[in-house]
């Protein structure tokens, strides 16, 4: 995998996630994966969120669960898609809750969330590779407990961060999280299944705005252009 187009202020945190046995089993059994099936995102891909979002500037976290498995979909931020890429499902309803709950916002003809990460949303899946056409395919790969040390990275070196916990597999997480220093909003998770059980009117993103504006930070520019 490549790790050398992350940001900087990341490179510390992976300097000691590449010394763990971990670490060398999964790159081990995603280099085996890519020899013989289609990985999503592409290899450059994997880490977007690392590049896109340095340690230092984050002021919003929202958790995914595993990359879209389609051709096109995935690049490395969770729920965003590529340019040109059908909007799916959950996405859909992200963006439906942003037109309820958010002035002026409007849906966009794309769902590329690449101006949300760069503005301090760190976009990180719990997983961060898949099969194509194969959902939850690299779970309990070693993924998992990459993202448990990330999150625990940013509680110990940030502060005033808000997490965006949606579904029950992002709430596990909250045990991660110091609440003294950080707020933790909850709901059910955005996908059809679950977004009429309190992810619409969840009013998530205006909390995490003025969260962060109450703590002397700039507010997210939701609006995708």
């Amino acid at each position: 995998m490549n790790i050398n187009n992350i940001h900087p202020s990341w490179k510390s945190f992976f300097d000691s996630q590449i010394e763990l046995a971990y670490f060398d089993s999964l790159v081990s059994k995603i280099d085996n994966a890519r020899s013989s099936t289609t990985v999503y995102p592409p290899e450059d891909m994997v880490f977007s969120a690392f590049k896109l979002t340095p340690l230092t500037e984050i002021k919003v976290v929202i958790l995914g669960q595993d990359p879209y498995y389609n051709e096109g979909q995935a690049h490395g931020l969770a729920f965003s898609v590529q340019h040109g890429v059908a909007l799916p499902p959950s996405l859909k309803n992200i963006f439906t809750e942003l037109k309820n709950s958010v002035d002026n916002f409007q849906i966009p003809s794309h769902g590329c969330l690449e101006s949300w990460a760069k503005q301090g949303v760190m976009l990180l899946n719990d997983v961060l590779t898949v099969e194509q056409g194969k959902p939850n395919s690299h779970k309990n790969w070693g993924w998992e407990i990459f993202t448990t040390n990330a999150i625990s990275q940013i509680n110990f070196s940030c502060q005033n961060v808000v997490f965006l916990l949606w579904g029950g597999n992002a709430k596990t997480k909250s045990k991660l999280i110091d609440k003294s220093k950080h707020l933790i909003l909850e709901s059910p998770h955005p996908s059809p299944l679950s977004a009429y059980r309190g992810f619409f009117g969840c009013n998530h993103f205006t909390k995490a705005n003025n969260y962060l504006i109450s703590h002397g930070m700039s507010p997210i520019l939701w609006e995708l252009k």
